[in-house]
């Protein structure tokens, strides 16, 4: 947990924590927090042809515009030292960084922000130690995170042959599937899908990944990796990484992408070969709209 008082905020792990009930100064005391509704929604409308109405498509959702408003209290020699501390916390950002908030009864949550500045004027109450001020930030991903990352791991459950070659003599296979265990059971507790994080860690040949629910699987093909390499398949970015910098995604001979939807998800790992040490972790948030 990072924040532990409810109505609080914080941007990045060594933020400022706004509207904290601690006493003395400088504080933030938030007045209004816009942005953390239902985000906006990719609306598509268009008329029915020889008759009244009409048909709207809103499936997909927009980014989120966060906006917080509220005054900044510091004694007027110290104002200035304050807001300069409020302005480099919330600087633009090339990469995302957490904005974690706490509301009462519910775990810490958070987003995944680009911080757009704090604006504030100058007036008379300045002389008396406030400043009105805004905060502005924007999520491209509008899903509202738990902020304890969900991890799970599992071996291998399938060993997945490629049947047989010619010639053939008699009599003979067909190839087979040697089941080793069941799978895992993850558990997405939130109320909308969440993306994942999938790490297979060698030795493994040709993995593939099975959403049992669905019957999606992302499957690799003329890919080996040996003891302790990585392959981390990202699937809200739709990347696959070798070791962390090689880019892998030519060999996803199917790419089924999915997200975990609310509730239970059995997830199998399969492979052409492998050694019982490979492994597949998989870590989400729980996702919340």
């Amino acid at each position: 947990m990072s924040l532990t008082e409810s109505f609080t905020f914080k941007l990045g792990d060594s933020g400022i924590v706004l509207n904290t009930d601690s006493i003395g100064l400088p504080f933030f005391d938030i007045n209004r927090v816009t942005g953390l509704s239902n985000a906006p929604y990719r609306e598509t409308e268009r008329d029915h042809e020889g008759q009244d109405g009409g048909f709207i498509d809103a499936e997909f959702e927009k980014g989120r515009h966060i906006v917080i408003e509220g005054t900044a209290y510091a004694d007027a020699l110290t104002m200035e030292s304050y807001l300069d501390t409020l302005k480099a916390n919330y600087a633009p950002s090339t990469s995302l960084v957490p904005l974690y908030f706490l509301a009462p009864g519910r775990p810490e949550r958070l987003l995944f922000v680009k911080p757009l500045g704090v604006s504030y004027d100058w007036d008379m109450f300045r002389r008396i130690g406030t400043a009105n001020a805004q905060i502005r930030m924007f999520a491209e991903d509008p899903r509202i995170y738990d902020s304890t990352e969900q991890s799970y791991t599992t071996n291998l459950t399938d060993v997945v042959t490629s049947g047989f070659g010619f010639s053939l003599g008699f009599s003979f296979g067909f190839g087979t599937t040697t089941a080793v265990q069941n799978g895992i059971t993850v558990t997405n507790s939130g109320n909308r899908s969440t993306p994942a994080t999938f790490t297979i860690t060698g030795p493994v040949t040709d993995p593939q990944i099975v959403n049992d629910a669905t019957g999606q699987r992302l499957k690799f093909s003329s890919i080996t990796l040996t003891a302790l390499e990585t392959l981390v398949v990202n699937t809200y970015y739709r990347t696959a990484r070798l070791n962390g910098t090689s880019n892998r995604r030519n060999n996803l001979v199917q790419a089924d992408w999915f997200n975990l939807e609310p509730g239970e998800t059995s997830i199998r790992f399969q492979a052409a070969s492998s050694d019982p040490s490979a492994t597949l972790n998989i870590k989400f948030r729980n996702a919340w709209r």
